[in-house]
């Protein structure tokens, strides 16, 4: 018996001394020490409200997702470097919100624009710059990917010769110059390499794709030839890219983007 009434006097105890304090923001509840409260929402059938965060992989899915879901109060931050959109869905408006519904778009990068940047002044082996140009034959457009693959197989196979010199030919090519041993006989010989070449990728996935500049270059160090090449100023392609997302996703989703974070 002394142990039910303990337990009452517990229970009962716990009852009177739960209170609000307060009729405005900041409620707080006073327990007696050893009780918590316990919010009942997860015992519902749906939540109380919506919250979470969305990632998307494209610039489409997060429109979509954004006007799905916004209402008056809705915003969008964004920026351009590193390139990044959140969808603020529960945000403040006149009255405070908990902003804690929202949907992002990083902006993830093609596997063509992080192979070219990757190796962007990366300096090769004459071998090793013939599979590279190869392997991302697809991607080069000027000169023809049947040139680029001549000048390719042309630098491989001619990998155990001693090179001396090279130099810019009037037409922006560039010709080197080096001695092959044929059968005990020294045997010379030139290559021309273009100046520039082009790439044309997309930079963002489901972006827009991008002519790109490239300058090939080259060191001669004891007969060996060393190569690679430079992206002519790949900050502001990506740049560029950024800036169109923001403002076809301003268009889609007819909402100023405020340039910040959150």
């Amino acid at each position: 018996m002394e142990h039910l009434i303990k337990d009452a006097l517990a229970a009962g105890t716990a009852l009177a001394a739960q209170q609000a304090v307060g009729d405005g923001p900041g409620k707080i509840a006073v327990l007696p020490e050893g009780y918590e409260v316990q919010s009942l929402e997860k015992f519902g059938l749906t939540p109380d409200r919506k919250r979470g965060i969305v990632k998307m992989n494209d610039a489409k899915s997060f429109v979509e997702f954004f006007n799905m879901h916004a209402d008056t109060h809705s915003s969008i931050y964004a920026s351009v470097n590193p390139p990044g959109f959140v969808g603020v869905i529960n945000d403040h408006g006149t009255d405070p919100a908990w902003r804690d519904f929202r949907v992002e778009y990083s902006c993830p990068h093609t596997a063509e624009w992080l192979e070219w940047t990757r190796n962007d002044k990366k300096a090769m082996k004459q071998s090793e710059f013939a599979a590279f140009i190869e392997s991302n034959l697809p991607d080069i457009f000027e000169p023809s990917g049947a040139d680029m693959l001549e000048i390719s197989r042309t630098l491989e196979a001619k990998k155990k010769v001693n090179f001396a010199s090279g130099i810019r030919l009037a037409n922006g090519q560039q010709e080197l110059t080096y001695e092959e041993d044929i059968q005990g006989t020294a045997s010379k010989g030139k290559l021309q390499i273009p100046e520039t070449f082009k790439i044309g990728i997309q930079v963002l996935e489901g972006g827009e794709p991008y002519a790109i500049e490239c300058r090939l270059r080259y060191r001669i160090n004891d007969a060996n030839l060393v190569m690679w090449y430079e992206l002519v100023r790949p900050h502001k392609i990506l740049e560029d890219a950024a800036k169109a997302v923001w403002e076809q996703i301003a268009v889609d989703t007819n909402r100023r983007i405020y340039n910040g974070s959150i």
